[in-house]
């Protein structure tokens, strides 16, 4: 992990030797569970010991943030898969902040019959992998539940 310090340093000179260990629980993608390239951990924002930090999969591509917490008990961090990219959190950042009458009207919007029409194909299409996403995971949970009932009968 020596490098992901040394290469982070070299854009933002924030390291310490507890840092390091606040990166190794933040090393491997959750995804593919692919060992991450030092290049690819970014500072986004630190506040004295904690330390928020965009991380990209080279192999899946994948990303996550992660807070890291460092001080002299040791280290901590929470990682969030999420599909922003390093630049998007500095405009989700920026972009001013959800109203009611935003969520008033998204909500208004969704209980349109024809709203998936309205976003165009490509969006239909994502939204059709979600629903078969989900119908998956739902018809393997239970397959899981009705196995681990039989095996308990």
């Amino acid at each position: 992990m020596r490098n992901v310090i040394c290469c982070i340093c070299m854009v933002h000179p924030f390291g310490s030797e507890h840092l390091s260990e606040g990166l190794k629980l933040v090393s491997f993608c959750p995804v593919c569970e692919t060992r991450y390239n030092p290049m690819e951990a970014r500072l986004l924002a630190e506040q004295g010991e904690t330390h928020l930090l965009h991380i990209q999969c080279r192999k899946c591509r994948h990303s996550i943030l992660a807070l890291v917490l460092v001080n002299h008990v040791g280290a901590s961090s929470v990682g969030l898969l999420t599909d922003l990219s390093y630049e998007d959190v500095f405009r989700v950042k920026e972009a001013q902040a959800v109203t009611l009458d935003d969520v008033i009207e998204v909500h208004r919007f969704l209980n349109l019959a024809s709203w998936e029409q309205r976003l165009g194909h490509v969006f239909q299409e994502q939204v059709h992998h979600v629903r078969e996403r989900t119908a998956r995971r739902v018809k393997r949970e239970q397959k899981d539940k009705t196995a681990q009932e039989n095996r308990g009968a």
